[in-house]
């Protein structure tokens, strides 16, 4: 008998220890309720209106609620979240005299781990739960009650709603059983909707697509998509600037909706009868008017400036049906669009005619409409093996009067793009430092360029002078816009910011527009007006729709459509940390923090980088959101190692014939020196994580340092030589990173610097996650390097993501993959392998 009380007493002091009670709620004002009419009558099957019907039919909508102290809902004005009067750990509903009313009580849970348990509940009464506006659980009887709910909480803040119809008295109470295996920390209940950033909040919500002036700057067209659950939804609308005021809005069914030049009328295709039509809609005199009725072969176009035509393309389909063997044409035949041909058409709005503008055997392509009308520049590319980098570019002018053409540069090494600038007289174009020769390089003493690093030309047509203008900008250019009052305004990756500039005509001087925004995503500058509009996201905040003055360069936020998403999410700081690794050499890096970050605590560290072409920027989202990890308890430390664009062209040439030498030491050794110039950084808790590229420098580094508890590689590249010959864009890719190296010249590369040939040396336990369907970084990258570490005994996880090419889009695969990789860390960074080990349970196979 002793034996067994000892035994019962350890078993719920154990219970106890692992139990946390909720002592705190919210309450919703109650909402008065009344019977129906007729409410004393039976129904067709012959029953009466209860309470228990009462329950059922009053409801609020629980995803719209967000319970907060002393608040008001924003949905529901006359509703306000105060705390809720409580009886030691039990919720007191308010007595109403006899009346019902319906009533919500809110709290939430602090996750700091992912747990496993359940909540027990004492119910008094009717209930509906909820768990993230999910319903788990109802109970219909009114009397007291225990319900048990069992649950799988991922890290993070959660919401627990409860609605009930009383006329007063004892509502609930609350505990959960925490059942999880490892440790790592405990729930906690709060009354306080204030957290970080979840994978949801990446996925959902309003994100704006598009945002373009008028050609006066008085209207703009504004696109916001609103993503939910994996389904989208666009809205647009033309709004008048200046107050916000929507003017007209566009049906989802209009294809490709755009600004008629020189006019504040909008155009657009409309699937009707057999074919489309093309409408204009005059923003001022509110007309619609049909141009072309039920076209059967415009399906895109862009407007001559003059209005007398459209250009669109037409395409044609080489490929053969149903072949059982087929003989390839060429590296790039393995695409499945390679024997596609596009074609420029012109349709004559005088006339009516429909006319080809282009034939041959390769595709061609518009570069830009002169400001007249009378000119068009195109252009057309084929593969070339007999010459580096094994592609060729001809761009031509064409008159569009008599339909002649001169040929302006044929065969060119290097691809270029170009527009005419306001006068038609020069051209502004954009390619890599060696378009044109040696005048736009600045590589210093780098043997070969990176033609990523794209640089901003001059053309004079009559004379064919070359003025490299942006030979010794450092930025690299995303964008440009020649205007009419003397400046050419630039986009450009300015390190890990994209950045406005604007160069001066008159000095050949490029200087910054300094205006809100880390990353612009998008820019719209109009032919007239005194306003340009852009798009800008921050590392620590969505993107928001900015106008800029272009008289006095002031800026000012023009809309925020994700204000109320991101009211109660909250983030750490985020600092600059950049490491003089030797002379010349600055590797410019960041780090986050927690929003609750101690400085007087230890935190594992996650190390991200590129090592690639481009810079790892300041992005709020995309795949690999850093405030994110930060969030889940992660100092995350990014940097840019040698090779990357947007620090000049001598930093990003270092890139080429590279493969991971330098960028590899120089990731070590500055994550060496940021772990002991910063105390709360947990030395022994450092794990890094790369894609792409990026996860083949993650390989890679596994094969030359035991710095890292763990590693994370996605897509990455094993083998070099394997990447280069089986990836669809292996080979061209190479030109920039091994430019006139190859297998059989440079073993030195592609053998020695391969992580599959160097997998011996592989201490560090990694996981690598590849999609099924990759061509760019075919799979087999990843399982020739998890085959070689298996048979070496080394701890190495492969995870496939099923039917995904080389990034993961699916919404629901996104959410898998992204708790993956926060799994794998906890298993390895925090000592916590239970959410780990509950995703992919061992099965004795």
């Amino acid at each position: 008998m002793k034996k067994h009380l000892l035994f019962s007493l350890c078993i719920a002091i154990g219970f106890s220890l692992n139990a946390q009670t909720a002592k705190e709620w919210l309450a919703l004002s109650p909402v008065p309720l009344s019977l129906p009419a007729l409410s004393h009558q039976k129904d067709v099957d012959n029953k009466t209106f209860t309470e228990k019907e009462l329950f059922e039919y009053s409801l609020l909508n629980v995803n719209d609620l967000v319970p907060d102290a002393a608040k008001t809902e924003r949905n529901f004005h006359q509703l306000r979240w105060e705390k809720a009067k409580m009886e030691q750990d039990t919720v007191i509903a308010p007595t109403t005299n006899g009346k019902f009313t319906l009533n919500y009580y809110a709290v939430y849970l602090d996750i700091p781990q992912w747990m496993e348990g359940s909540f027990q509940f004492r119910l008094f009464g009717n209930a509906e739960i909820y768990l993230d506006g999910q319903k788990k659980l109802t109970y219909t009887e009114n009397q007291p009650a225990n319900r048990s709910l069992s649950c799988e909480l991922l890290p993070g803040k959660h919401s627990l709603i409860i609605k009930t119809v009383t006329k007063g008295g004892k509502v609930l109470a609350c505990r959960f059983d925490n059942q999880t295996k490892s440790a790592g920390g405990s729930l906690a209940f709060t009354l306080s909707p204030k957290r970080g950033k979840n994978i949801y909040d990446i996925l959902n919500g309003n994100h704006i697509s598009k945002a373009e002036l008028s050609p006066s700057g008085k209207y703009a067209i504004v696109s916001i998509r609103e993503s939910l659950d994996g389904k989208n939804k666009e809205r647009t609308h033309i709004y008048r600037v200046k107050d916000k005021e929507i003017v007209y809005s566009l049906s989802a069914d209009l294809l490709h909706p755009q600004w008629v030049p020189q006019q504040d009328k909008l155009s657009w295709l409309q699937a009707e009868g057999k074919g489309k039509s093309f409408y204009t809609y005059d923003i001022e005199t509110q007309q619609l008017q049909c141009l072309i009725k039920e076209d059967l072969f415009i399906n895109n176009y862009n407007w001559s400036p003059d209005l007398s035509y459209l250009l669109y393309y037409t395409t044609e389909n080489y490929t053969e049906e149903n072949w059982q063997l087929r003989k390839l044409n060429g590296i790039e035949d393995r695409q499945p669009y390679f024997r596609y041909r596009t074609y420029l058409c012109k349709y004559d709005f005088a006339t009516g005619l429909h006319a080809r503008l282009t034939w041959g055997n390769a595709s061609t392509y518009l570069l830009d409409i002169s400001h007249d009308g009378q000119q068009i520049l195109f252009a057309a590319s084929h593969p070339d093996y007999t010459e580096f980098p094994y592609s060729k570019q001809s761009v031509y002018l064409m008159n569009m009067r008599t339909q002649q053409v001169d040929t302006l540069w044929k065969d060119r090494l290097y691809a270029i793009s170009c527009t005419f600038s306001p006068d038609d007289k020069q051209l502004l174009i954009s390619g890599g430092p060696s378009a044109f020769g040696e005048r736009g390089k600045n590589i210093g003493k780098n043997p070969i360029a990176n033609e990523f690093d794209m640089q901003l030309y001059l053309y004079d047509l009559a004379t064919a002078a070359v003025n490299p203008i942006t030979k010794n900008f450092n930025p690299s250019v995303n964008d440009a816009f020649w205007r009419a009052d003397g400046y050419i305004y630039i986009t450009a990756t300015d390190a890990d910011y994209v950045h406005l500039f604007r160069y001066d005509l008159k000095t050949q001087a490029i200087q910054p527009v300094e205006c809100p925004g880390d990353i612009i995503l998008s820019s719209s500058i109009p032919e007239k007006g005194e306003e340009m509009m852009y798009v800008a996201s921050d590392v620590s905040y969505p993107a928001r729709i900015y106008t800029l003055r272009l008289t006095d360069l002031e800026a000012q936020v023009w809309d925020n459509p994700s204000a109320q998403e991101y009211e109660n999410i909250v983030f750490g700081e985020v600092k600059d940390w950049d490491f003089p690794y030797k002379k010349g050499t600055l590797i410019d890096g960041r780090y986050y923090l927690p929003a609750d970050f101690d400085p007087a605590k230890k935190y594992p560290l996650i190390v991200y980088y590129y090592g690639g072409t481009t810079p790892v920027e300041r992005s709020f989202g995309g795949r690999y959101p850093f405030n994110l990890f930060a969030a889940n308890g992660y100092i995350v430390y990014v940097l840019q190692p040698s090779g990357a664009i947007g620090y000049g062209q001598e930093f990003s040439a270092r890139h080429q014939n590279n493969w991971g030498k330098i960028t590899a030491d120089e990731i070590i050794t500055a994550t060496k020196a940021f772990i002991k110039s910063h105390s709360f950084v947990d030395a022994t808790k450092v794990g890094c994580m790369g894609a792409s590229y990026g996860g083949f420098t993650t390989m890679y580094l596994t094969t030359r340092t035991d710095l890292f508890t763990c590693a994370i590689a996605h897509a990455g590249i094993s083998s070099i030589t394997g990447y280069w010959g089986d990836g669809y864009w292996g080979y061209s890719y190479s030109t920039c990173a091994t430019a006139h190296s190859f297998p059989w010249n440079r073993k030195d590369i592609y053998v020695d610097q391969s992580p599959l040939f160097n997998a011996d040396k592989v201490n560090t336990p990694i996981l690598l996650i590849h999609g099924t369907k990759d061509v760019n970084v075919p799979t087999a990258q990843s399982i020739q390097f998890y085959t070689a570490l298996k048979l070496l005994g080394k701890e190495a996880e492969l995870v496939f993501v099923k039917d995904s090419d080389h990034t993961v889009t699916d919404y629901h695969l996104r959410i898998l993959w992204n708790n993956t990789i926060l799994a794998y860390f906890a298993k390895y960074l925090k000592d916590q392998p239970a959410w780990w080990e509950n995703i992919y349970k061992e099965k004795n196979l």
